[in-house]
């Protein structure tokens, strides 16, 4: 599969502060864009318009694109600021409340990198707001959230053993008027290639002023490395979020003179994270020119292997496949691993692949209940597909 002049558009917009050279480079492939209607689409979809929008006024033939792509461009930047102010708004009341109780915040992702890292709330677009505090204080955090009439998002369980089973990584996330906050003791769950310690975490975050507001993220290090697992988390599944792409190649590119890559190597070494976050690396220094040393490329290029390069080109284009159950029944291995008794395996089994004609209805989004005996037939069958790619992933590591 190859790039059309307007998917090299959308990757050379990436930057935030691109080079004089890539600007030149982004000026001439304006003048090769054949569809622009496709374009505008794909450039708004992944998050990307906002920084192409932004750069207009440097490239001298900005005028070559459509009135009516400009004008998109200019709504979705504009959109975004409206939706980051909203949303540092309620951070800023959730991070007061949080200080007067003594309550410790990482700030993850969006809610610290628009500010932070684009210096423009415009620029990069966020949902909701991600925080990570310490497990002692997670449920502390939830009553002090619905006594602001924040009220969890309700999700139809498997059952009550096998939800019993599942460890906390995040809270079920608390909405109030559209605006979403995810609370986090972990940052991701057990049983993963990587471990991204909690305490090392904790212990290397750094603080930050957010809003006006003094709390904590995380050091560059781990912040470059829990964007390259939340990414590769959400790329094996097909709900790729491109912002993580654009984030990556922009920390490395507004960090690149004071970049030590060996403590970094160390750090991913220490959280088993090599792999994962290399073969990311190698990905955005080829399609996005982000600046990765060229020792570092050569010694880690086997990681991007022409299955995961053709992924990215169908997720830049819009082709997500279908994002089928047998990716989430075959996380039910490990959990499953973990049961004792082989009776409580089988009740873990059953609830599985036997759950209730309500989660059912939800999950299949089923119109007609009569139909719901119907749905068991395709549970078995998503948890054979289950199987398999668990094994395929199995024979893979």
């Amino acid at each position: 599969m190859t790039l059309s002049s307007a998917d090299k558009l959308i990757l050379s917009s990436i930057k935030i502060n691109p080079s004089v050279t890539e600007l030149e480079q982004l000026n001439s492939l304006i003048l090769e864009v054949a569809d622009w209607n496709y374009l505008t689409k794909t450039i708004i979809d992944r998050g990307i318009a906002p920084l192409l929008f932004k750069k207009l006024p440097f490239l001298t033939n900005c005028s070559i694109i459509p009135a009516t792509v400009r004008e998109k461009l200019q709504q979705t930047y504009y959109i975004t600021i409206s939706r980051g102010t909203l949303l540092l708004d309620y951070f800023q009341n959730i991070a007061d409340v949080f200080s007067k109780q003594s309550i410790s915040i990482i700030a993850l992702k969006g809610v610290y990198l628009s500010e932070n890292l684009y210096h423009d709330i415009g620029l990069r677009q966020f949902s909701d707001i991600d925080l990570l505090v310490h497990e002692e204080d997670g449920e502390k955090c939830l009553i002090i959230l619905e006594s602001m009439d924040f009220r969890a998002t309700s999700a139809m369980k498997l059952s009550k053993f096998v939800s019993s089973q599942f460890e906390i990584v995040h809270y079920t996330p608390m909405v109030l008027n559209g605006v979403s906050i995810e609370i986090h003791i972990k940052l991701h769950k057990k049983g993963e290639k990587y471990n991204l310690i909690t305490s090392e975490v904790w212990k290397n975050a750094v603080p930050v002023t957010i809003n006006k507001r003094n709390v904590l993220a995380l050091n560059n290090n781990d912040l470059l490395i829990h964007l390259c697992v939340h990414l590769d988390k959400h790329f094996q599944v097909g709900k790729v979020q491109f912002t993580c792409l654009c984030d990556i190649t922009n920390m490395l590119n507004e960090n690149e003179a004071r970049f030590d890559w060996g403590t970094f190597t160390a750090s991913c070494q220490l959280y088993k994270s090599e792999e994962v976050v290399f073969k990311y690396l190698v990905l955005v220094n080829k399609h996005m020119n982000a600046p990765v040393p060229a020792y570092v490329i050569d010694k880690y290029n086997y990681l991007l292997t022409d299955e995961i390069e053709q992924k990215f080109f169908k997720y830049l284009k819009g082709d997500f496949g279908s994002v089928s159950e047998n990716v989430s029944l075959s996380a039910h291995f490990y959990y499953l691993k973990e049961v004792t008794t082989f009776s409580n395996k089988v009740r873990y089994l059953s609830g599985v692949l036997l759950p209730s004609k309500d989660f059912l209805i939800q999950r299949y989004e089923i119109k007609q209940p009569t139909l719901v005996i119907f749905y068991y037939t395709l549970r078995w069958l998503e948890g054979i597909k289950g199987v398999m790619f668990h094994l395929k992933n199995s024979l893979k590591q």
